[in-house]
């Protein structure tokens, strides 16, 4: 996978959905379209871990702590500027037992990523 600013293209609408998971309100409102645009995006089910826990969380895990939190998601141009400057890439993951809401989160995205791809490569042939 390129580094973040070699894919800012691709990779911002990823950002911009995936942000929904750090917002002071409810993801499963959104869930079934970053499952959507997860799914079709080329990234690898690894890949998209890493773009949750290295690129994403950094950039906006803060908001989970905020007392009045931003809930309708920050601005797009904010928010790869943001992830360029804190991203993680290339290194390890983060000790995800130290943020369990997000944790859960991905798990549950994770398998419905898979269920979606199985679905559509099903559908393919």
């Amino acid at each position: 996978m390129l580094p973040p600013d070699q894919d800012i293209d691709d990779r911002t609408p990823i950002w911009d959905y995936l942000q929904v998971f750090w917002m002071d309100t409810d993801p499963e409102i959104l869930f079934p379209r970053v499952v959507d645009k997860c799914a079709a995006s080329k990234y690898s089910l690894d890949e998209l871990k890493q773009i949750f826990w290295n690129e994403v969380e950094p950039a906006v895990g803060f908001n989970m702590w905020s007392i009045a939190g931003e809930w309708a998601g920050f601005d797009v141009e904010w928010l790869v500027q943001r992830i360029l400057k804190k991203s993680r890439f290339g290194k390890p993951l983060p000790n995800v037992y130290l943020r369990p809401q997000a944790r859960n989160w991905w798990k549950r995205l994770a398998g419905s990523i898979e269920a979606k791809r199985d679905s559509l490569s099903r559908e393919d042939h």
